[in-house]
């Protein structure tokens, strides 16, 4: 079971895992978007994995301490700070396009968060309409998603590939809402990161928040 924080109309109240569908419900939202990383699978060590490949690829070393730390930022942000950390004349774009080539070296590692992926599960049994907003480039996401054999529940899968903002922008939940075709107050969003909750409560829609 796992715990979340409900963000919705301003107020914010504790709500566990058995008891998101009869909240869905009772709040009579039309659609979900569900964060990928860190939400709907567990992804931080193949991620860790295709960073330090990055780094070493310029002969840096990336701590998983450091790492660990920043893993709600998207890519580019995590080199910028990582450049700025090392002091050096860290090639940012070079680092993108190696670790991203190394994702799908590690991508064994990625494993599901089965509770979440059951609520999706559900609601997709229901009709509901489904997407994935994320910080990763979509062909990431859709290493990650097909890893835990997911890809199929979700008819929209936005990410910065997209060529929007990523989060803490709310601009991945505006475009997600405008490609499901529903109110933005009527979506109820599944988030672990703060950067991804405040992007969501920013886009006008009701969050929960998983608790680590």
């Amino acid at each position: 079971m796992l715990q979340a924080i409900l963000h919705h109309r301003g107020d914010a109240r504790s709500v566990s895992s058995d008891q998101w569908l009869n909240l869905f419900d009772a709040e009579e939202f039309s659609a979900a978007i569900f964060d990928c990383d860190g939400t709907l699978v567990e992804s931080a060590e193949a991620h860790l994995a295709s960073m330090q490949s990055a780094a070493q690829d310029q002969g840096l070393d990336m701590s998983a301490d450091w790492y660990h730390t920043r893993t709600g930022l998207d890519r580019r942000s995590l080199f910028l700070e990582f450049q700025a950390s090392t002091r050096t004349a860290f090639d940012i774009d070079r680092a993108c396009h190696v670790s991203i080539a190394c994702f799908s070296d590690a991508v064994s590692l990625v494993r599901p968060i089965t509770p979440v992926l059951c609520f999706a599960k559900a609601l997709s049994k229901r009709g509901i309409s489904l997407a994935v907003a994320t910080n990763a480039e979509r062909s990431v996401a859709e290493l990650s998603l097909s890893a835990v054999g997911t890809r199929g529940l979700f008819g929209h899968l936005i990410s910065i590939s997209d060529g929007v903002r990523p989060k803490p922008s709310p601009e991945l939940f505006k475009l997600a809402a405008k490609r499901l075709a529903v109110p933005q107050n009527d979506v109820l969003v599944i988030e672990d990161s703060p950067q991804g909750v405040q992007a969501a409560i920013d886009a006008g829609m009701s969050v929960l928040q998983l608790i680590d």
